[in-house]
């Protein structure tokens, strides 16, 4: 899966600050793209719905030619502060450290009229994949 495979690239597997010389390059793309990816429906199929309730392209993020805009770049820190940049490591950030991890930087993205919708569809979203990380192995 592409994600992984991002995830792996960029040296940052789990090794602390294996991948601290990258930070600005790789590193910093790894998080833009998961972030576009994650909120297209692509990373987790439960959130294949969420992008129809989206006010933007999810595709703005991943842009050079224009600034990130406010949102994108509140969704991308978060990813970055907390090192998730792949499947995995979202499934574990919200299963041992926050189950409501990403849910804020969320809001702005979604259409006023949708915001029930897109909550509900995230907390079931984040309740398999904590069932799932738990489960594993």
């Amino acid at each position: 899966d592409m994600y992984e495979t991002i995830h792996k690239d960029s040296g940052s597997g789990g090794g602390g600050k294996s991948s601290s010389a990258t930070a600005s390059g790789m590193q910093g793309d790894s998080f833009r793209w998961f972030a576009r990816y994650l909120l297209e429906g692509r990373v987790l199929s439960e959130l294949s719905g969420l992008a129809d309730m989206l006010n933007d392209e999810p595709s703005i993020i991943t842009r050079r030619n224009q600034p990130m805009t406010k949102k994108s770049m509140l969704f991308v820190s978060a990813l970055s502060d907390a090192g998730v940049d792949s499947a995995a490591a979202l499934r574990k950030h919200w299963a041992e450290v926050n189950d409501k991890f990403l849910f804020r930087a969320l809001k702005p993205w979604v259409k006023k009229g949708r915001a029930e919708d897109a909550k509900r569809l995230w907390m079931v979203s984040v309740a398999s994949n904590v069932e799932a990380w738990k489960n594993r192995g």
